[in-house]
């Protein structure tokens, strides 16, 4: 997978920016940093009204959420890894296996030492530790592959910003739903979304510079 010298400039400081941004938040939320939780308490209390009040709205978050569930893109990873290898476009299979990897041993980490418990009055179930949202990197993480991987492919500024729209659109949805259904605090949904951009980003910049390194 060829990352040419600006873009991989691009994905430098974005991944340089989220360590500082994903180092930052954690700090705030291990210190229980009082700004943040208050900011935090305020907007999941108004998700449990709003969610309570129109059941309509709760069940279509219900349903955006479920498309971020574990089995659903664990299918999709499955499928994605399966179409490389037939293809043998083995460093896109590798820099997807890379930023899969990078990014859950990013969350794991932070999840386990952190561990943040979740908000108390959630609308769905929901276990384990709160910070940061594995259904916000995990999809995160995964609309971001599909940027990566089928944004050269694509011929006109049109299809690139549409396809954006969509895989981006349909993430911050995702994380959004989270908040809604009371399942996460908003700074773990931001949490999640470092988390992607990071571990995306990381695998960019390390995979350019192993090509490169391994070139005769």
């Amino acid at each position: 997978m060829l990352v040419h010298t600006d873009a991989r400039r691009r994905w430098l400081w974005a991944a340089a920016a989220a360590v500082a941004a994903y180092a930052l938040l954690t700090f705030a939320v291990e210190v229980t940093w009082t700004p943040l939780v208050e900011q935090d308490a305020v907007v999941s209390a108004a998700a449990h009204r709003l969610a309570l009040e129109y059941p309509m709205w709760r069940a279509a978050m219900t349903a955006v959420t479920r498309t971020g569930d574990t089995v659903v893109l664990l299918s999709v990873l499955a499928f994605t890894l399966g179409f490389l290898l037939r293809r043998r476009l083995l460093a896109q299979l590798a820099f997807v296996c890379a930023a899969v990897a990078a990014s859950a041993a990013l969350r794991l980490t932070v999840h386990a030492l952190v561990a943040r418990h979740r908000p108390d009055d959630m609308l769905s179930w929901a276990a384990g530790w709160s910070y940061p949202s594995g259904h916000t990197s995990h999809f995160a993480t995964a609309a971001l592959l599909l940027l990566v991987l089928v944004w050269p492919r694509l011929g006109t500024r049109r299809q690139r910003v549409a396809l954006a729209a969509v895989v981006v659109g349909w993430a911050v949805l995702v994380g959004a739903s989270r908040v809604a259904l009371v399942v996460h605090w908003p700074s773990d949904v931001l949490g999640g979304w470092l988390v992607a951009l990071l571990g995306v980003a990381l695998t960019i910049v390390t995979h350019a510079a192993w090509r490169d390194h391994s070139r005769p």
